[in-house]
């Protein structure tokens, strides 16, 4: 059922976000919003950990969120969300690597996404991932455990375990991501920190279980699960994903070399990467992945912490999108 078209519009905003580009970025967009004379309000973020709170303070009754930042803000607020059914949400794209309006082929432009965000109008439902922690270490953002007795964080573009995640933490904390998002060339910190960090990512044993079926890889560089084609800024490592299938799509990279990475990795911005040896995409509705020794696992490019048991599936519930 879709929800019945909602009065104002509650902005989230981390001015600060992206090393100031959301601030100045609604700065620039929020005259369209006026113009418009329908009402909004302004909710400041001071960081992405209090962003679920008030997603889900504004979400006890119907309401659209619109988020200004990155994808990473956006999971937060998705995360934070009570009902799904009553809430309509948009995004203002302000971060680093902006995976998620690539994904959806919508314009990239924040005056253009504005401007179908004021139509007021329900533009599709998408999808919505979980990932399960059945077993968590090295944590840089604690998470409330569920009744199960353990951790669940929904994503809507992907979430890896091994080479991504290492990826993700690497890039989050390193001293180039403020210098090349100042300067709008964000999305380059994920293809640098992948040529540095993939000299030292130590392969390990891992068992994949995909809709029941267990195979076992002796090398395993990554799995990624995807609900859209792309992460890391561009690069398309399931070309065939569609948020609003009802399935989702994996890629895993098992045996393969530094030379081989070199090798493959630019493929990927094309997806065009899953006809070597050593790479292998798969479709599923839930994915179950135990390695032998804890790796970084990452949602929507965020990183909480390491994990070696994790469990990756779709909700029942889509969310309702303004684009």
């Amino acid at each position: 059922m879709t929800m019945e078209k909602t009065e104002m519009i509650e902005i989230i905003l981390n001015p600060n976000g992206a090393c100031g580009q959301a601030g100045k970025v609604w700065d620039r967009i929020e005259p369209q919003f006026v113009h418009s004379q329908k009402p909004y309000r302004v909710h400041i973020s001071h960081g992405e950990d209090d962003i679920p709170h008030l997603a889900s303070t504004l979400s006890n009754q119907p309401c659209d969120i619109v988020v200004v930042g990155g994808d990473g803000s956006f999971n937060q607020a998705v995360n934070g969300i009570v009902d799904y059914e009553h809430v309509r949400m948009g995004l203002i794209p302000a971060g680093s690597g902006n995976d998620l309006v690539r994904g959806l082929g919508v314009d990239h432009d924040p005056s253009v996404l504005a401007e179908t965000i004021l139509k007021g109008n329900t533009v599709r439902k998408m999808d919505v991932g979980e990932v399960v922690y059945y077993d968590r270490c090295h944590e840089t953002r604690r998470e409330p455990v569920q009744q199960d007795g353990f951790v669940h964080h929904r994503f809507v573009i992907s979430a890896g375990i091994g080479f991504d995640g290492q990826i993700c933490h690497d890039a989050e904390t390193s001293r180039y991501k403020k210098i090349l998002n100042q300067i709008h060339m964000g999305r380059l910190i994920y293809l640098l920190t992948a040529i540095h960090t993939i000299t030292s990512t130590e392969r390990t044993r891992a068992w994949i279980k995909v809709d029941g079926k267990t195979m076992s890889y002796d090398r395993l560089l990554l799995c990624v699960v995807m609900n859209h084609p792309y992460e890391g800024g561009g690069f398309m490592f399931c070309p065939s994903a569609d948020g609003n299938d009802g399935i989702l799509d994996g890629c895993i990279a098992n045996g393969l070399s530094q030379y081989d990475f070199f090798r493959i990795f630019p493929y990927a911005l094309k997806g065009n990467h899953l006809k070597f040896q050593g790479v292998h995409p798969f479709s599923a509705h839930e994915v179950e992945i135990t390695t032998e020794k804890p790796l970084w696992v990452h949602t929507d490019g965020e990183t909480a912490c390491c994990s070696n048991h994790i469990a990756v599936r779709l909700l029942k519930k889509k969310i309702q999108m303004l684009l």
